[in-house]
């Protein structure tokens, strides 16, 4: 996320609380490494805070910035603290930025492909600013994956990629909407209308794991509120 994108949040922060008068955001840099910082923007009004933070990290000499999410962090650490530096991740491309640079991790894919561009946020991709497109056939093996019914299907897409980790937030059940598009699935044999997961899509494989249930092949080595880590056993 740019930094305009970071203020324009902080702005409908202050319009729902009803005023511009006096606006004060305070930016706040934590470095954790020397290519890898949190900056976070926080607005005070009535004793309440209200923040937004962004990911900047540097890797093969690019300079990137995405939105980072502080919940997520308590996951992201965990799998930073015990994943080796040459471990791969299978994860949606949304949170592949925070592999390549909060946990320092490289995903499948981290960025979506043209194909896709109708389901990121605005219809717009900056390859300059964000990375190149990754390939229809790359992500298309992710979703796959992500939408096995079999964790035997998910285990063999990731030993093709040489993958040992899968890295799923809960709210991944509902941004499905690129991965049935790339497998040719309407997403309403999906979804209910309340945004939630049918009954006859719970025992595939994101949905099993992003509610924190055992998945044969699979040990779940993390949890919290918000994300889930499996490792593929051995």
């Amino acid at each position: 996320m740019k930094k305009r994108s970071i203020f324009l949040l902080l702005a409908v922060m202050l319009l729902l609380t009803g005023c511009f008068a006096e606006s004060n955001i305070v930016k706040s840099v934590e470095d954790i490494d020397q290519s890898t910082r949190i900056i976070t923007y926080t607005e005070t009004r009535e004793e309440v805070n209200y923040s937004a933070s962004e990911l900047e990290y540097i890797k093969d000499g690019q300079k990137y910035t995405v939105w980072f999410s502080q919940n997520l962090r308590p996951s992201l650490d965990w799998l930073r603290t015990h994943s080796k530096p040459s471990d791969k991740v299978l994860t949606w491309w949304d949170n592949g930025h925070l592999m390549r640079g909060y946990v320092r991790r490289e995903p499948i894919v981290y960025t979506p492909s043209y194909d896709l561009l109708e389901t990121v946020a605005g219809g717009k991709w900056d390859e300059d600013e964000l990375g190149p497109f990754s390939s229809k056939e790359d992500l298309t093996n992710v979703a796959y994956a992500l939408l096995a019914d079999s964790p035997t299907i998910t285990q063999g897409k990731m030993k093709r990629y040489g993958a040992r980790w899968v890295y799923v937030l809960k709210m991944d059940q509902q941004k499905i909407a690129g991965m049935t598009m790339l497998l040719g699935e309407d997403i309403s044999n999906y979804l209910d209308d309340l945004n939630e997961p049918k009954a006859t899509v719970r025992q595939k494989v994101l949905f099993k794991m992003a509610d924190g249930w055992p998945v044969k092949g699979f040990a779940m080595r993390y949890e919290d509120d918000y994300a889930y880590v499996y490792e593929l056993a051995e």
